[in-house]
């Protein structure tokens, strides 16, 4: 099977300054989270240490963001870097063994770790204004949690530390925890509106212009339900969904365009591996009739059933297959190729699958003391 997308990742370092949960109620619980027995090596055993002995979701997120800040250090030579991972697993093993990463590592780290005790947590990806008020010309990642029915904003990343004079001082900013979705908005803008937690979600064009306006209005969004719903769906279908938002919402710069390539070239891989799957199940099913009638369907003696549902699920499998891959198109030549080589492969079995249907059909329609007739050249 063919799956070659990989998680481009999201590397951005600019910062300002924003306000989050006062930090004075935390002192004790920040001591004693910044570090853990290094015997402790895999994601779910550190956040269970770190949270065992807490009682809300608020302290167990506070408890996950002061030991990544303080034990993952920014890799200033990933910040330009194009380097891609075949999975979220592949992040987090590299940033647990390197301990240090890009925001993305920073992220993903945080979501596994709050899922792993329990936590509503969300990676959330776009791009973000820095403290000069301009754009960031890279894409960034940052976390969004759910507790007690209402929505907050972390960003572990911008909290760890902070690159000056083209050095990353690793200091800790109580500055980026538990953020209020329109305090966060002003600065963090995610390519799919659903995740700014926002009634009244802004567009790209009124972030980039720093029309905030909407913030004072009330909206009629229910992005909670939203969210809720599109659980339930596929991976697919999710994707589907957010990149109709992500145009709908403006292509406004490279970084948008980039996310919804990546969005389009994710779906055609899936509808692509859905059609090889199906294709794949077709043709085992076309070798077990020919084996069989290679014997004349004897040996054992076969069931007209049995034989007809081998060729008709065959026949029916490359005709599914054809279906889904005709008109599909992604932002990738090489898969695009891959595509055109599965159809053309297609066009030359198919009519020996309606051949071999007629002949079992007539083979069927045979009086069985005859059939063996068929078989003779």
């Amino acid at each position: 099977m063919c799956n070659y997308i990989k998680n481009s990742l999201f590397v951005c370092l600019f910062f300002i300054s924003l306000s989050g949960f006062g930090n004075n109620s935390f002192a004790s619980l920040d001591k004693k989270s910044q570090a853990v027995p290094d015997s402790l090596t895999g994601y779910r055993e550190i956040a269970a240490h770190l949270t065992h002995d807490l009682n809300s979701d608020t302290e167990k997120a506070r408890a996950l963001y002061i030991w990544l800040s303080h034990n993952i250090q920014y890799n200033l030579s990933q910040k330009n870097s194009e380097e891609s991972y075949q999975s979220v697993e592949e992040i987090i093993e590299e940033a647990l063994k390197t301990k240090t990463g890009v925001c993305q590592h920073y992220a993903e780290l945080f979501h596994a770790m709050g899922q792993s005790v329990g936590l509503e947590t969300y990676v959330i990806t776009g791009y973000t204004r820095n403290k000069a008020g301009e754009i960031a010309d890279l894409g960034h990642a940052w976390n969004g949690i759910a507790i007690d029915s209402k929505h907050y904003l972390v960003d572990v990343t911008w909290a760890a530390g902070y690159e000056q004079n083209g050095k990353y001082l690793h200091q800790f900013r109580d500055e980026y925890f538990m953020i209020s979705p329109e305090i966060m908005i002003q600065s963090h803008m995610p390519f799919d509106p659903v995740l700014q937690f926002l009634n009244n979600p802004l567009n790209n064009k009124e972030f980039i212009s720093k029309d905030f306006s909407k913030l004072e209005k009330p909206g009629k969004f229910a992005f909670n339900d939203t969210i809720q719903q599109e659980k339930k769906l596929s991976k697919l279908k999710q994707l589907e969904l957010a990149s109709r938002r992500i145009k709908t919402n403006g292509i406004q710069n490279k970084l948008i365009q980039k996310q919804l390539n990546n969005n389009l070239l994710q779906i055609a891989t899936i509808k692509y591996n859905t059609a090889i799957d199906t294709l794949n199940y077709g043709v085992e099913n076309y070798n077990l009739y020919v084996t069989h009638k290679n014997k004349q369907f004897r040996n054992p003696n076969l069931e007209d059933s049995y034989i007809l549902e081998l060729i008709e699920s065959a026949e029916r499998a490359a005709f599914t297959a054809n279906e889904m891959l005709y008109g599909l198109l992604s932002p990738s030549q090489e898969l695009n190729t891959l595509i055109a080589d599965v159809r053309r492969k297609l066009a030359t079995i198919m009519p020996d699958l309606r051949k071999e249907k007629e002949f079992v059909e007539k083979y069927l329609n045979t009086w069985k003391p005859f059939r063996m007739m068929l078989f003779v050249k």
